[in-house]
């Protein structure tokens, strides 16, 4: 009986060291593996003691982490006002275009407006120099018709001699006043042109009428008065 006693103490013995033994390397793994964390350990604590856990308390690293990682809604949300921005901005570029294409529009339509007013101005202003010119030189063609013939060669001789400029070629006057004026005084005036000087200048008038047209009496009636003897002519 002493026997069967000892023999089953022994056998409890080595099943409690068993036990223990397993417990032990239980344990060990479950705290290996991460199972047994402080955060897990208190947690069971609290549930065999009935008390309700206290939220984990978040460790500096896990709350940057939170904070680098924008929810689905915040990066909707961001997306949205760059669209929103984006489509503002294109807008905003659309219409000052428009304006630009208006403005330049309006400036074209001024500046066509501008130049006709400027052409007909110039157009208005050459006839008023055309017909101050054209007045001026019947003017001047009257008086040298009315005055000896002498005397008209002498003040045709005397404009000759003043520069010609853009706005004045005195050749050209002359020429356009002889174009002008009747045969016979002509005549009259170009048969006082006798000396050589005279007469190489009368060639260069004669020279001028004739590239530009000029009247076909007037070069036979200045052609037969300088193949006239001098003492001949009237």
């Amino acid at each position: 009986m002493k026997a069967a006693l000892r023999w089953l103490g022994t056998l409890l013995l080595a099943f409690s060291i068993g036990t223990s033994v397993t417990l032990i390397v239980l344990l060990a793994m479950l705290w290996w593996k991460g199972v047994l964390a402080d955060q897990r350990v208190l947690d069971m604590l609290a549930a065999l003691q009935g008390i309700k856990a206290a939220p984990p308390i978040k460790t500096t690293a896990v709350v940057n982490a939170e904070a680098e990682q924008p929810s689905l809604e915040q990066i909707m949300n961001t997306r949205l006002r760059a669209s929103l921005d984006l489509d503002l901005r294109e807008s905003a570029i659309d219409k000052s275009l428009g304006d630009l294409r208006t403005l330049e529009t309006a400036l074209k339509t001024e500046s066509t407006r501008l130049d006709g007013w400027k052409k007909s101005f110039d157009k208005r202003l050459s006839d008023l120099q055309s017909a101050a010119t054209d007045t001026a030189l019947l003017e001047v063609q009257r008086t040298l018709e009315a005055i000896a013939p002498k005397q008209a060669k002498e003040q045709i001789l005397l404009m000759l001699k003043e520069p010609a400029t853009t706005a004045d070629d005195p050749m050209q006057d002359i020429v356009t006043i002889f174009k002008a004026m009747p045969l016979d005084k002509r005549r009259k005036i170009l048969a006082e042109f006798k000396d050589a000087d005279e007469i190489k200048k009368l060639a260069e008038i004669l020279q001028e009428i004739r590239l530009g047209e000029p009247d076909a009496g007037l070069l036979r009636d200045a052609r037969s008065q300088l193949q006239q003897p001098p003492g001949t002519q009237r």
